[in-house]
């Protein structure tokens, strides 16, 4: 129930704070060198989403590096892919990313916990859906006093994220949500290493409220798009939400809890029913042009939130490999090389 009400008050905070965000922005507007001289764009990279496409996720992350040199870097321990069988772990592919993170001097963020980024968000282990809720707690607890203590010592990590959007259940297909085991793992992680800890919400369809309790720092998605689904028809929108949205609801936590925020995903790349690699370019590109893709960033720039983390990197090098190079080369432009 709280979730309904936390969705449904968010929404009415729509058009008072769109408002406020829509006259800020015409009464008091910065030109773009000065957005862009506070700006840190980064990115989020999943080596699930790059297998999906049909890329090789070690070549494809390493590319990337070299290719955009981000300076900012979300990247996600898959639970199922570390535990496998319970109790031995296999960190090699988290091991490449932070080691090539490290080398490059590239700030990075780890996301762990049982609710990740990419569907279906969380990627629990075979194993986890036999254990009564004691096993779970201590199953989870476990995976991340593994994760911690192997990567405490890298001098690139910035911040650790536990759990995403924890509180908002309106989408993926995970277990009940635990506000107690949440807040194990929350003591657990603070127990273990002093790093500021991320707390993620919906930007569009959460409070907030939870995420500046629980988090160090605060993280948002930025969503463009959303969708009207029927039993007869099926309609993509745009949010009727000015840049300034994000900054002004942001600001009004803000004057109490005097603790920063973040995009920690903002979408750039198209919201498909099948993984792209089975829809035709074209059908991708009716949901998300070239021209709505550069919108998109410089709507981007102008929420003067500094630091966000672009989400759809994999998408862009996987059209860049089948001839499509432009959205890549856009970004590689526009955002990592200003």
């Amino acid at each position: 129930m709280i979730e309904f009400f936390s969705g449904l008050f968010s929404i009415l905070l729509w058009l008072p704070l769109g408002l406020v965000g829509y006259f800020n922005q015409l009464l008091a507007p910065l030109s773009e060198s000065e957005l862009l001289q506070k700006w840190q764009p980064g990115i989020v990279y999943s080596y699930k989403q790059a297998e999906s496409l049909g890329l090789n996720p070690e070549q494809t992350y390493s590319a990337i590096l070299d290719e955009l040199q981000p300076k900012y870097l979300r990247i996600i321990a898959y639970w199922d892919r570390i535990e496998k069988n319970r109790g031995s772990y296999d960190f090699s592919e988290l091991d490449f990313q932070m080691d090539e993170a490290e080398k490059k001097g590239v700030q990075t963020t780890l996301i762990l916990g049982r609710k990740v980024p990419r569907w279906p968000e969380c990627h629990l282990p075979a194993w986890y859906v036999d254990l009564d809720s004691a096993q779970r707690e201590k199953a989870v607890l476990g995976l991340i006093e593994q994760v911690v203590k192997r990567y405490q010592n890298y001098a690139n990590l910035e911040y650790w994220q536990l759990e995403n959007e924890i509180f908002f259940t309106g989408f993926g297909n995970c277990p009940k949500e635990d506000n107690g085991l949440f807040k194990s793992e929350l003591s657990l992680l603070k127990s273990l290493d002093s790093r500021p800890v991320l707390n993620t919400s919906s930007g569009e369809l959460d409070t907030w409220l939870r995420s500046f309790i629980y988090g160090d720092k605060v993280g948002v998605s930025v969503y463009q798009r959303f969708f009207v689904t029927t039993p007869f028809f099926k309609i993509g929108l745009d949010y009727p939400l000015p840049p300034l949205f994000y900054h002004t609801k942001a600001k009004l936590f803000q004057i109490f809890f005097k603790k920063d925020i973040l995009i920690t995903e903002f979408q750039l790349e198209p919201w498909l029913s099948q993984a792209p690699a089975k829809v035709s370019p074209e059908e991708q590109f009716r949901e998300l042009d070239l021209a709505h893709f550069k919108k998109y960033i410089n709507y981007a720039l102008h929420t003067r939130i500094p630091r966000v983390y672009f989400w759809g990197v994999e998408w862009w090098y996987w059209l860049k490999q089948n001839g499509y190079q432009e959205f890549f080369s856009y970004v590689q432009q526009n955002i990592f090389n200003h």
